[in-house]
């Protein structure tokens, strides 16, 4: 089996941890802001919706909640999946912040954005990506507690030319992202940061897909990055133009390989996905 899962992390603007809190900021700011992540959101559901492609979108909580006031979120959504990603884009970890999440602190996180997705998708099963794919034991736990339906915070090695959901120390199924080595023998993830950034042409991503060879390979992106760069800023309409035309690429390229382009949640009811 060949599938391929788009993914997109909906959240605030270029979301940066800031030492000693918990709610992320974006970029640039004392606070969080949410322009260039509508902006990037329609762009991303229009080009899936045009190509018929059921994506993945993790939602953090509170940007549903501020997009919601002047989006029809759940008509947007209504053909894809939607998942957690937390609700202020909390480091679990503490990496960054200085600030690990206990249980207590995780239980209300998990219970706070999942609230906030009911109220605004409709109660279902999801799936769950943390806030830079940092996870805790504490978290896994109560993701396994909550009959999550997966994680997919993990980054796995494309070997042999297969990647595949597997089960964690905790039991839950783990959807990994996956890296692999280019032509030039450099690491390359599966998430586009590096094309947004400019520090990869698209077609690295492009032969990325050609070395996939059986299991699931999950593609991720940002909502706000087609729209505004982390080190340079909003993009020109052209480059907003031309980023979303390279997506499509991408996208036609692993069609015509012959992969299945699928949501995660519907890979996983398969029989044989785990």
């Amino acid at each position: 089996m060949r599938a391929v899962a788009f993914t997109v992390d909906v959240d605030r603007d270029v979301n940066l941890a800031c030492q000693g809190e918990l709610c992320s900021i974006s970029n640039g700011g004392k606070l969080p802001r949410f322009s260039s992540s509508a902006k990037g959101l329609a762009l991303m559901a229009g080009l899936l919706e045009e190509m018929g492609i059921k994506g993945t979108f993790f939602w953090e909580g509170r940007t549903a909640e501020v997009l919601s006031e002047s989006m029809d979120l759940k008509g947007l959504m209504k053909k894809h999946e939607v998942a957690l990603h937390g609700y202020d884009h909390e480091d679990f970890a503490g990496k960054e912040t200085g600030l690990p999440l206990d249980r207590q602190s995780t239980r209300a996180v998990l219970e706070r954005g999942t609230g906030v997705l009911d109220r605004v998708f409709g109660k279902e099963e999801r799936g769950f990506r943390a806030p830079y794919q940092r996870v805790t034991d504490v978290l896994l736990d109560e993701l396994h507690a909550r009959t999550f339906l997966y994680d997919s915070s993990e980054t796995a090695e494309l070997s042999d030319g297969q990647v595949r959901p597997y089960r964690n120390k905790n039991g839950l199924p783990e959807v990994p992202v996956c890296w692999s080595r280019d032509g030039r023998g450099k690491r390359i993830v599966s998430y586009l940061w590096p094309y947004h950034e400019g520090k990869r042409p698209i077609s690295d991503y492009l032969d990325l897909a050609d070395g996939f060879q059986e299991g699931l390979l999950v593609i991720a992106t940002h909502s706000w990055h087609p729209v505004e760069s982390y080190c340079s800023g909003l993009r020109t309409s052209d480059d907003v133009e031309k980023g979303i035309a390279d997506l499509r690429s991408l996208l036609e390229h692993i069609e015509r390989s012959g992969c299945e382009l699928v949501s995660i949640a519907d890979h996983l009811r398969r029989k044989d996905a785990l």
